[in-house]
């Protein structure tokens, strides 16, 4: 500090050009200004004044442990803030955590999520085609058969009708999201899967930012060229099908 003094810097000037170099440990422009006017009145050291009480060594030593407890308590604590609460500049404690302590002050690595395993559930989204087989059952009426009182009711079987139809369906924790019927006589290529995709898309608003993660088989209309190509585009993750 007293060498911008001699330079006849002003305490705002000194207090911006330390702060570029040690950020948050940098001292307060209070103390800028407290040290200004001492060095105006005609102060040449930059020592601390001898005190009475305990030996400067024990209380040194306790200002360490105390910044240590302190930092056990919330790591993310500024010099400045420190400085506040055991008594002493913040530039003493950035000595003491780099010094004593050997602390350096890593910045955090970002992801992009921090998933749970219930968020990682709720993002999943399940495909497939199935086949819906049709069933013609008799109403109650048309079963009914006469027959003696005391007999027991007859049983009929239901039998599968001759009518089927594929559907392509998308599905999450919650229930079914998309139920598409595809027409007879079409065939579930990669152009038609797409637009089953699609059509799911436009059917949920904002999906694009969910971080969607598809699982589907293997079956060849899955790993068509415009298919993985639209899902990727999407940044849509593909869960590996298991074997």
């Amino acid at each position: 500090m007293k060498f911008p003094f001699l330079q006849g810097k002003k305490p705002p000037d000194m207090f911006r050009e330390l702060q570029q170099v040690l950020g948050n440990c940098a001292p307060t422009e209070q103390t800028f200004r407290k040290w200004y006017r001492l060095f105006a009145e005609g102060r040449e050291s930059v020592g601390d004044n001898d005190r009475s009480g305990r030996p400067m060594t024990a209380t040194y030593e306790t200002v360490v442990k105390k910044v240590q407890e302190l930092l056990d308590d919330d790591r993310l604590r500024t010099c400045e803030e420190l400085g506040e609460d055991v008594g002493v500049s913040a530039g003493s404690v950035h000595t003491i955590l780099t010094e004593r302590l050997h602390l350096q002050k890593k910045f955090c690595k970002w992801v992009p999520h921090l998933l749970t395993g219930e968020d990682f559930l709720s993002r999943i989204v399940a495909g497939d085609e199935t086949w819906v087989y049709s069933w013609d059952p008799e109403t109650k009426a048309q079963s009914a058969e006469w027959l003696p009182a005391h007999s027991p009711r007859p049983q009929a079987i239901r039998k599968q009708g001759a009518l089927k139809i594929m559907h392509v369906m998308f599905f999450d924790s919650q229930g079914i999201l998309l139920n598409w019927a595809v027409p007879q006589g079409t065939t579930v290529n990669g152009d038609y899967y797409k637009s089953c995709a699609q059509q799911y898309e436009r059917s949920a608003p904002g999906l694009l930012e969910s971080g969607v993660i598809l699982l589907h088989d293997n079956a060849p209309a899955h790993r068509k060229h415009n298919v993985v190509e639209l899902l990727s585009k999407w940044g849509w993750e593909v869960l590996q099908h298991p074997s």
